[in-house]
């Protein structure tokens, strides 16, 4: 496992026996055997003449198996009951799937049926997917800000991402047209006039400022809603987990905020941890 992970770390380079044995803290003998075999097996591959070693096209078939096994929806049913327990509000999980995100799992607050599939599909228009661009390319943001139904969401979506990054969460206030939006008892854009429903109620959203960068301590929020990013083996956001209805019974304060995105990022870096996701580097 060291070896493979050596050279999974630095993929663009290429290393000497001698090179894994003392990165690996093998003596030369050992390496010699590991590598051998690895080699026999197309699990690592040995340059003729250099005598370097990289990984070998084996792995690609064994990481196509890999992806058929456990997800983090495999696992979301238990954290996303501890997370309603601990909080006392709605835990739910959602999925990037195309240009939509697709809530998969809710529990706790009105939903009483433990781990049910929501059918919630919405629109990816800003201000929804907040957490899923914070970690993406910056061609897909650029993407996904062109679709942006108002030049304030924008604007706001922009500042918001790099906070994000930093913090761990996303926060969005609330109101009534993303309650709806967002919520188990709205449009499900499975036909034409729900379609439109949410074009309509997307529209109004962007002209309203829901995104929140940075909670401040001298601030209260009518938050609806606190996103943690799950990451995958590829470092990539495989599930956004969200706990909704934050303000309900009133305003909160900055501070009790983020202690609550924080509750939600542990969430989250659980079901990371649980199928061996990688958080990124931060970027800027």
């Amino acid at each position: 496992m060291a070896v493979l992970e050596l050279l999974a770390r630095h993929p663009d380079e290429r290393f000497t026996l001698s090179e894994v044995a003392r990165r690996c803290s093998l003596n030369k003998a050992t390496a010699h055997a590991l590598l051998s075999t690895l080699s026999e097996r197309g699990v690592l591959l040995r340059h003729p003449d250099e005598k370097r070693y990289s990984l070998g096209p084996r792995l690609v078939a064994i990481g196509d198996a890999a992806r058929r096994g456990y997800t983090a929806i495999d696992f979301a049913p238990t954290v996303l009951d501890g997370l309603a327990a601990a909080t006392g509000l709605q835990a739910s999980a959602w999925q990037m799937a195309g240009d939509h995100v697709v809530c998969v799992m809710r529990v706790g607050g009105s939903t009483n049926d433990r781990g049910s599939a929501i059918p919630l599909r919405v629109p990816l228009v800003p201000p929804v997917g907040l957490v899923f661009m914070a970690w993406s390319d910056p061609a897909t943001v650029e993407a996904w800000l062109a679709r942006a139904g108002a030049v304030e969401t924008v604007g706001l979506a922009v500042e918001a991402l790099p906070a994000i990054r930093r913090q761990g969460f996303g926060v969005m206030e609330g109101s009534p047209e993303w309650h709806t939006l967002t919520r188990s008892n709205g449009p499900r854009s499975a036909d034409t006039a729900s379609s439109a429903a949410q074009r309509a109620l997307l529209r109004a959203v962007a002209h309203q400022p829901l995104v929140v960068g940075s909670p401040r301590d001298d601030h209260a929020y009518h938050a609806a809603d606190v996103t943690a990013p799950v990451f995958g083996s590829d470092g990539e956001v495989a599930l956004g987990v969200t706990v909704s209805g934050v303000a309900d019974g009133g305003p909160v304060d900055g501070a009790d905020l983020r202690a609550l995105g924080q509750r939600v990022v542990a969430a989250a870096d659980a079901l990371t941890a649980a199928v061996s996701g990688r958080r990124p580097e931060l970027a800027s």
